[in-house]
């Protein structure tokens, strides 16, 4: 089934819930940096992750009483390649990067370079089929895309 623009339901609902991480990401910044100036970078990137570990434990312990309904497993951890657990490593380094910097910066300009710097490696990750990504050569479109949004940048931050 298709709509907006020929664009099936599943890819309008990512594209609709990318949108939303987006801007989550520039509140989330802000929210990041309040706290921040008041605890330190490290403390910063404790208190978010003990906050967000806490809501996902609420979340998983719903999920598995909802699972106790239909019988099931989860998958196994040693299923997962070791790759896939950086991402909390990561986490910890964009919580105090991000919380460094929008301070300095403000929100609209950090923001821009944090978007800026996520195409260009997004660019590289699907170029390559990087971690189990589906290959998506680099084009001259798309290299205009991240080519504007460094101009976009700059003019931010004038």
């Amino acid at each position: 089934m298709t709509c907006l623009g020929g664009l099936d339901v599943k890819t309008v609902l990512a594209l609709a819930a990318a949108a939303f991480s987006g801007a989550a990401m520039a509140f989330q910044g802000t929210f990041n940096a309040a706290l921040g100036k008041r605890v330190g970078l490290v403390g910063t990137s404790a208190v978010v992750h003990v906050t967000g570990a806490l809501l996902t434990l609420v979340i998983l312990v719903a999920a598995l009483a909802l699972r106790a309904a239909r019988p099931g497993q989860l998958p196994p951890l040693s299923t997962v390649p070791l790759f896939a657990y950086l991402g909390g490593v990561l986490s910890v380094l964009i919580i105090a990067g991000v919380a460094f910097a929008i301070p300095v910066t403000g929100a609209a300009l950090g923001v821009s370079v944090i978007v800026t710097a996520q195409l260009a490696a997004a660019l590289l990750l699907d170029h390559f089929g990087l971690f189990e990504l589906t290959r998506v050569p680099v084009t001259w479109m798309r290299l205009l895309g991240v080519a504007l949004l460094i101009i976009g940048t700059r003019l931010v931050a004038k």
